[in-house]
């Protein structure tokens, strides 16, 4: 019978956010306002469109070779993310990048203001 050390099992890794792009704290040192806005910030992401790279689908998304974040080549069935300004990303890549920063990497344009905008229109 191995004899397992009970510590190391306990031990949860503390989430890290980042509160504006330049700042990395873990979740237990973030203040109220910044834990409202970081789970705005998850919401909004969570609206955004995914799939599944297919790159036989559509001929437009035959240049779309690879993601920008990662440049690491879409392989048929990777899951992707679909920003407003129609650039796509692998899924973990653009969500992470969102938490920091609320911009499109290849063009820079904010995804916030073009999601809140389809909103109003709605």
């Amino acid at each position: 019978m191995q004899k397992q050390n009970p510590s190391i099992e306990e031990q949860v890794p503390v989430p890290v956010y980042h509160p504006t792009p330049s700042q990395t704290r873990l979740a237990t040192q973030l203040t109220e306002e910044e834990q409202i806005r970081i789970a705005q910030r998850i919401g909004l992401i969570q609206h955004l469109p995914k799939g599944v790279y297919d790159p036989g689908r559509d001929g437009s998304e035959k240049k779309i070779r690879e993601c920008v974040i990662c440049m690491m080549d879409f392989v048929y069935g990777d899951p992707i993310r679909f920003l407003p300004c129609m650039h796509i990303y692998h899924l973990d890549c653009i969500d992470d990048w969102l938490m920091r920063s609320f911009t499109c990497p290849s063009c820079m344009e904010p995804v916030d203001a073009a999601l809140l905008s389809s909103y109003e229109t709605n």
